[in-house]
């Protein structure tokens, strides 16, 4: 933010015109040329000041004043047993801010966000992932940060590409923490060397993999486990391609549970439920049972996200199971894998203007800016959760497993949407994080977010319900694939969903 011009520059405006309109009534040639020789001096001299003053005012930041406390939600990053108390300590220590902050388990978030503006308790910052990000801004329930972003240094320091992915017709509401992560699928490679196999590469195989893990390995409990059904990011070898929800497929946004794609996808899932190559509880699994049963080593097939969590599956599985391999596979011919939609911390619409520009401030640039702040939301405190050592950050044991590290606390250091400009914390990479990240940066596609629909707004709750049903009960054998269609497409009309296609892409 820039200070306006001040009533003296002004008033230096007003005196080099008044000048300009004097000469310009001058009669005599004589005269007239010495003035006007007099006048562009005048002028010159009057335009160099404004510009000089301008110039001074323009490189004044407006003082922003530091507030005494932020109000935080988050749902993902760092947790009480793993040092946070010491965290915000160290926050408050640095800029004098106190943060209060309240962890929310990841599959309650939404719900509790949701009563908190029913109630009219909502947290000042909180973050929003794509679709629900599109829903609080077209409700005017978080705030447009475009000025206060572009106003900022954090702007040119981020690549466009970034602002372009989470841009809402065109305005910025939310600042991401990091660049979105993309999943990739883990086999146990270790049991694959057991067997003889080599790594599958198309569907065929990839089932044959698991059929034999079942069979033929004894601590193979569950041969492919995924927090649900819902998702073609956990399930890439099922989906093939197919869409759950809403996607913008060569320029076009469908409905991708009404297509033919998806009623395959049902059809390979339900089939493999059948065999028992997927996990029994797949339906009503979270991602904790998930990563849980993968670390106790019973589960033979996880899709999660590359990167970090390459090395914490990696590192939970041995730590539990001596020898073990957390293998990052490149997707089979069928599959593709996909980034995560953006998500960012944005700031709710009941915060005043005042509060918004100390937040944006002393929270959002101050995790981004390159020294101090960054390396804190990175890497955490000095002597919690790491250590100096030479040029590098080392990270130091996890407080609540000390067989792991803590690699991350809310940023993760390779992922950053900013680069860190102080050259005495570099962050080493663990070699599986960094073949997964390979194989991800390679591979994997970006997925749009969904804009504003108001139809769409109105019956998300409903259809999502609805589609949750239909497709456990065909993945179950509850329903057949033609019945779940049918079920489907009455569902759709009843919601009105060709409205929402319409909306979606602006008709």
């Amino acid at each position: 933010m820039r200070r306006k011009v001040t009533s003296k520059v002004m008033a230096v405006v007003c005196a080099s015109a008044m000048v300009v309109s004097a000469v310009g009534c001058g009669a005599a040639d004589t005269t007239t040329e010495v003035a006007d020789t007099k006048t562009q001096e005048t002028t010159t001299q009057a335009s160099e000041t404004v510009e000089s003053t301008v110039a001074a005012e323009s490189t004044e930041e407006k003082v922003v004043e530091k507030p005494d406390s932020i109000t935080w939600w988050t749902h993902d990053g760092l947790n009480e047993e793993n040092g946070a108390e010491q965290w915000f300590a160290e926050y408050e220590n640095l800029t004098g801010i106190h943060l209060d902050h309240q962890f929310i388990p990841n599959n309650e978030y939404y719900d509790k966000l949701k009563l908190a503006f029913a109630s009219d308790e909502v947290p000042e910052v909180f973050d929003l992932n794509g679709a629900n990000l599109a829903l609080y801004a077209s409700q005017g329930a978080i705030r447009d940060l475009t000025d206060l972003l572009k106003s900022s240094g954090l702007y040119e320091k981020v690549d466009p590409s970034i602002w372009d992915a989470i841009a809402i017709d065109g305005k910025i509401y939310a600042i991401p923490k990091e660049i979105p992560s993309a999943a990739v699928t883990y086999v146990r490679g270790d049991w694959l060397e057991r067997l003889g196999m080599d790594v599958p590469t198309n569907y065929d195989e990839f089932l044959e993999m698991i059929r034999r893990f079942k069979e033929e390995i004894p601590e193979c409990e569950i041969g492919l486990t995924a927090p649900g059904v819902k998702s073609e990011m956990n399930l890439p070898e099922f989906y093939q391609g197919a869409h759950y929800g809403f996607a913008k497929v060569n320029g076009e946004w469908i409905d991708g549970f009404a297509q033919p794609e998806m009623a395959e996808a049902m059809q390979r899932l339900q089939d493999a439920y059948k065999e028992g190559l997927l996990d029994m509880e797949i339906i009503t699994n979270t991602t904790s049972t998930c990563r849980d049963a993968w670390y106790e080593g019973k589960v033979g097939v996880f899709n999660y996200w590359s990167g970090k969590w390459g090395g914490t599956l990696q590192d939970r599985l041995v730590a539990n199971n001596e020898g073990a391999v957390a293998l990052a596979i490149e997707p089979v011919d069928e599959a593709q894998y996909l980034y995560a939609t953006l998500s960012g911390l944005c700031i709710s619409s009941k915060v005043s203007d005042e509060k918004a520009e100390q937040i944006f401030k002393y929270f959002i640039e101050y995790m981004h800016d390159g020294g101090e702040g960054q390396v804190l939301f990175q890497s955490g405190v000095e002597g919690v959760h790491w250590e100096q050592d030479g040029d590098t950050v080392k990270p130091l044991p996890n407080l609540a497993d000390p067989s792991a590290v803590t690699t991350s606390v809310w940023i993760t250091p390779w992922l950053a949407i900013s680069p860190l400009e102080v050259t005495d914390k570099k962050t080493e990479v663990a070699e599986a994080v960094s073949k997964s990240l390979a194989i991800t940066d390679a591979t994997a596609s970006q997925v749009a977010i969904t804009p504003v629909s108001t139809t769409l707004n109105k019956i998300t709750s409903d259809l999502e319900l609805e589609k949750a049903d239909i497709l456990a009960k065909v993945v179950m054998g509850e329903l057949t694939v033609e019945e779940g269609v049918a079920a489907y497409a009455e569902v759709a009309d009843e919601l009105n969903v060709e409205q929402v296609l319409k909306e979606l892409n602006g008709k």
